[in-house]
């Protein structure tokens, strides 16, 4: 987790130390732990997603979604992924507002 912190802080200037920032990681460490452990969770109102998807800053935050997740050796149930896209648009969002 430390290695997503970090890229996100220093490589992408997302503010990790806001509250947006400890939502994003705590969410994101909880959905790992659900994943290695095969629990499931119900999936994000697709709606909700599809709204987010509308904008122009998603296919950004899909592709860094993806970088990260390459840090670790298991595969995201895929039920966990809209929230965690959710989480990191947030962030992004959050940081473009701060500009």
């Amino acid at each position: 987790m430390m290695q997503v912190v970090k890229v996100l802080e220093t490589e992408c200037h997302l503010p990790m130390r806001s509250e947006q920032g400890t939502m994003a990681m705590t969410h994101m460490a909880s959905a790992l732990m659900r994943s290695r452990r095969g629990e499931e969770i119900e999936p994000l109102d697709n709606e909700l997603l599809a709204e987010l998807a509308q904008s122009s800053h998603w296919q950004a935050v899909v592709q860094l979604h993806q970088v990260l997740l390459k840090e670790f050796a298991l595969e995201v149930n895929p039920c966990e992924e809209g929230y965690l896209l959710a989480n990191l648009y947030g962030l992004w969002m959050s940081a473009n507002e701060e500009v």
